[in-house]
């Protein structure tokens, strides 16, 4: 009877050291490789007036998967048993990928961003994702997936048919801590999408031309809302405020923003 059971328990025994062996080869010291996904959802967070929804980016804004800058940062113990840093870039991921780098086994983390960061204007959309603490085992090639979202923030001004008919050329500039962006309103027509850096709060000023009297007035320029987060697309709308006064009412993530006009003295001599 003895006999009869020495068979199975050395066959279990071999598959434990050979599933054993097998762990050792793939995550003990040797080198590996490693490739990414890399996924760019359009969609992101849209804020309008006392609404908040998602918003899909232009095509033409998303970036290729391929096309992120790749930083890569790894720790890995030598054949001395010390720990030894890495570090490595790539322009694109494509040209990563293409180089296919055989790394230490250990851990690692990659950062990948797309865009110019802390740019802001039109079209300066500023994408970044990050992997952290992956592993690259010896022998073996792993794959991980990566969401790279935008990191700055977006607006778009409009004014209303009210807002057109009190007043004729209107200009409003929509400021931030470093930069300063003037539209022309010459119709209900949303403004193209303009990019800022996050964690500011945005001003707003203008002037304006009275349709009935030909008066010109200025607008001095207020903060508007609260501290504007990333990966968010603020939908700014200005009307004419109160009737039978000149004031802007501004409409922003959910609060309003009363602004009174001054009259312009073009000819402050005479």
């Amino acid at each position: 009877m003895k006999q009869r059971w020495m068979i199975p328990m050395l066959a279990l025994a071999l598959a434990v050291t050979a599933c054993s062996s097998e762990d050792d080869f793939s995550t003990g010291a040797g080198e590996g490789q490693v490739t990414f996904t890399v996924d760019v959802p359009a969609e992101i967070n849209q804020v309008q007036t006392r609404a908040e929804s998602g918003y899909a980016l232009p095509t033409a804004l998303i970036p290729a998967a391929a096309d992120f800058a790749l930083q890569m940062t790894g720790s890995y113990l030598d054949e001395q048993n010390l720990t030894q840093s890495y570090t490595g870039s790539w322009v694109t991921v494509a040209a990563y990928h293409m180089e296919k780098p055989d790394l230490q086994a250990g851990t690692y983390s990659a950062t990948f961003t797309h865009g110019e960061a802390g740019v802001e204007g039109a079209g300066k959309a500023y994408f970044t994702g990050a992997l952290t603490d992956f592993e690259v085992k010896a022998n073996k090639t792993m794959t991980y997936p990566v969401s790279c979202k935008l990191a700055n923030s977006c607006f778009t001004v409009q004014v209303t048919e009210w807002m057109l008919n009190y007043y004729d050329a209107i200009e409003l500039t929509i400021h931030t801590e470093a930069n300063s962006f003037t539209f022309a309103m010459n119709s209900q027509e949303v403004t193209e999408l303009t990019f800022v850096n996050p964690a500011q709060v945005l001003a707003l000023s203008g002037k304006a031309v009275k349709a009935q009297n030909g008066v010109a007035v200025e607008f001095a320029k207020t903060q508007i809302g609260s501290t504007i987060a990333p990966e968010t697309l603020y939908a700014i709308s200005v009307d004419h405020g109160k009737a039978g006064a000149g004031s802007l009412s501004i409409a922003f993530d959910g609060t309003f923003t009363e602004v009174e006009e001054q009259e312009i003295e073009l000819n402050p001599e005479i």
